[in-house]
């Protein structure tokens, strides 16, 4: 059969907003984390309805009348109950119509949100921020720690370089001193070296226990006399330790000469002297007097180190393309990492006899040919020195 609807102007208004609320709720409703959706026109008749109103929920009043005349356009309130955690909102809705230029409000949505898919969603974004508050403050924190490290690394090359400076200050007064008093002694000391071997030649005692004991007294002074003087070309040579005359040498041919002159005096003392010439002959520019006094230092330092029977290795080789290594190795006491730090000081000795000198002295050599000294050493399992110099001469 044949069904015949006749609508008036406000009906077919009515029934095409019920349609098109019906069909724009039936797409609505697809969606994840609605309760309930409800749609009322201006005269709050339901225009269409999605899900089941909660009963606690029917009674409260919307005040439909003040939010229709614009006086209250949104209402939210949250409800605990059976259903769930819902958050409840209702607002007016404003149809566009081209034929009514003057907006009118056409009815009222009231929409039921489930609470815990937006609670979900809350908790997340806070866990994002506080994961994202961390991460700024890891950063902020790692940011500070580089620049605390980076600037105590500084500090340290500043206290480093200051202290460089105040060793070198100290060596410049020390070699300035040298010069002066060195020659000032040296004409009193060959004075009274002459007077005593007239003594011994021309004044001996005719009683033969006085002869003896004169003898021994004569002897005491001649050897102390020699060990003074042996100071003072100790002072002579540090003073001068810096001014250098460069020429090509071959550094192996220079120590294989230091080990011929020291081989009986290590044979006495039952030390063992090994050479490993990996890099040879390995010429350099150096000052060829002045870096054998600098090896002879090192060798003879390396020998006093060692008590009863030992060995002492020396070795040649290529540090890198631009630096030659020349390593001495003993098996003598050993240092702490504390006598390390101090063996480089003219002031520290732990002779008997002597300035201490010999370390400063060579390193001083070393170093005015641009090379450079590395130590390692542990207490009871030797030392060795390691000896840096530049195969090529270093422009000022």
């Amino acid at each position: 059969g044949i069904a015949v609807f006749c609508l008036d102007k406000e009906g077919r208004l009515f029934w095409s907003l019920k349609v098109a609320v019906e069909r724009a709720m039936n797409k609505m409703g697809e969606g994840h984390g609605i309760a309930y959706l409800q749609v009322f026109n201006d005269q709050k008749i339901l225009l269409g309805n999605i899900g089941e109103l909660p009963d606690d929920l029917r009674d409260r009043n919307l005040n439909y009348q003040e939010m229709m005349k614009e006086k209250k356009r949104i209402l939210s309130r949250k409800f605990d109950g059976r259903e769930g955690k819902i958050l409840d909102i209702a607002a007016p809705f404003i149809l566009e119509n081209p034929y009514m230029p003057n907006k009118k409000i056409a009815g009222l949505v009231r929409i039921g949100l489930d609470r815990g898919s937006m609670d979900q969603i809350i908790a997340e974004n806070r866990r994002n921020i506080f994961i994202f508050m961390l991460l700024v403050v890891g950063i902020a924190l790692l940011s500070m720690w580089l620049l605390y490290h980076d600037q105590n690394r500084h500090l340290a090359g500043i206290i480093d370089m200051e202290r460089r400076l105040e060793k070198a200050e100290r060596l410049s007064s020390l070699g300035q001193l040298a010069a002066g008093v060195a020659h000032e002694i040296r004409n009193p000391l060959n004075a009274i070296s002459m007077a005593t071997q007239r003594l011994k030649r021309d004044y001996v005692p005719p009683d033969e226990a006085k002869a003896q004991e004169f003898k021994n007294l004569s002897t005491v002074i001649r050897d102390e006399i020699r060990r003074l003087n042996a100071i003072i070309e100790e002072f002579l040579s540090f003073s001068k330790s810096r001014r250098l005359e460069l020429s090509n040498f071959s550094v192996t041919e220079v120590l294989q000469k230091i080990v011929s002159l020291i081989a009986e005096e290590a044979k006495s003392k039952g030390i063992t002297l090994e050479t490993k010439w990996r890099l040879s002959p390995a010429v350099i520019p150096m000052d060829m007097n002045k870096l054998q006094q600098a090896f002879l230092n090192f060798i003879k330092n390396a020998m006093e180190s060692i008590t009863g029977q030992g060995t002492i290795t020396i070795a040649v080789d290529k540090e890198n393309k631009n630096y030659l290594l020349v390593s001495i190795t003993d098996t003598g006491c050993g240092m702490t990492a504390e006598e390390i730090e101090k063996i480089f000081s003219p002031e520290y000795t732990t002779k008997e006899k002597g300035l201490g000198l010999g370390i400063p002295l060579a390193t001083e050599i070393v170093r005015g040919h641009g090379g450079d000294v590395r130590v390692i050493s542990r207490r009871g399992a030797g030392t060795t020195f390691e000896i840096i110099l530049p195969l090529e001469k270093i422009s000022d």
